[in-house]
């Protein structure tokens, strides 16, 4: 097998047997690659932008960056167009679809996805227009973004924004600073959190603050029309602000309300109280628990 080193290209079939498979079913595509690996040597930060694919995202204790573009139906240099970059730690990769001119006999399938591997103690941030956005074990800022797709995180420290414009998003194992939003699907997030800002405009929403967690600025929880379930420690200072227009509260945390309350709206304090932690549902139930 042939070594791949640090500035190489390769395109090709992912495998003999799929060429085959190709030849031997009429209507299957091909598959074909690009794949690139760029060394770091300190903290390095990555840069994802496609206008139609997937892209996965995994980490190790590496000292290189590789991307990996697989594509079926389209054309490279014509219909599809992949670049790479790198400056110092800094490594980029852009690909873009578009029409061409071309007519591929028997391709009645188009996909496009991104693979990266790079380093866990690394920045990652990945504009896709339609696609799912999926990142494992990142020690650094995550910043993802997807038009139209759903967003899975597993591990995740530091400055985390997850924004998808119609999508669920979860996320587990983060810590940090966390800005969740989605305009059409549910929220399940999970982690430790010094803020977090959480909004959907229409789907349910669960997270839940493991211990350690701090509201050093005020949290924000808002669903258009969804239920809301809000799990939290048992030590956490914060200002309780929380209503539904539809719905009802149920509190299983040790709260002292103050002034009036009802089943659809409560204000109080948690040891003492602090930064707020505001949570409005259109249409739908809200759960405050205790963790």
């Amino acid at each position: 097998m042939a070594t791949l080193t640090a500035g190489m290209w390769r395109v090709g079939l992912t495998g003999v047997a799929l060429a085959a498979l190709a030849l031997a079913v009429p209507g299957a595509a091909r598959a074909d690659e690009v794949y690139k690996a760029f060394p770091v040597t300190g903290h390095a930060r990555v840069q994802v932008t496609t206008d139609d694919g997937a892209v996965l995202v995994s980490t190790g204790d590496i000292k290189q960056v590789e991307i990996r573009v697989e594509f079926t139906g389209y054309k490279l240099d014509q219909d599809l167009r992949v670049s790479t970059t790198q400056n110092g730690d800094s490594v980029t990769v852009v690909a873009k679809t578009g029409s061409g001119s071309w007519f591929n006999f028997g391709v009645h399938h188009r996909s496009l996805r991104v693979e990266i591997h790079m380093p866990k103690d690394a920045d990652l941030n990945v504009d896709t227009g339609d696609g799912s956005v999926e990142a494992d074990s990142i020690t650094g800022n995550m910043d993802i973004h997807t038009g139209d797709g759903h967003i899975t995180v597993q591990g995740a420290k530091g400055s985390i924004r997850l924004r998808s414009g119609d999508g669920h998003i979860e996320a587990r194992g983060l810590d940090g600073r966390a800005d969740i939003t989605t305009g059409d699907g549910h929220v399940n997030i999970e982690g430790r959190f010094d803020s977090l800002n959480i909004k959907t405009g229409d789907g349910s929403v669960a997270a839940r603050a493991d211990t350690g967690s701090t509201v050093a600025s005020p949290w924000t929880i808002h669903t258009g029309d969804g239920s809301v379930d809000l799990d939290l420690p048992g030590e956490i200072h914060a200002n309780v602000d929380a209503s539904t227009n539809d719905g009802r509260i149920s509190l299983g945390i040790p709260v002292m309300v103050e002034g009036t309350f009802s089943s659809t709206k409560i204000f109080g304090k948690m040891n003492g109280g602090g930064q707020a932690i505001t949570v409005r549902t259109g249409d739908g139930s809200i759960r405050l628990n205790k963790v």
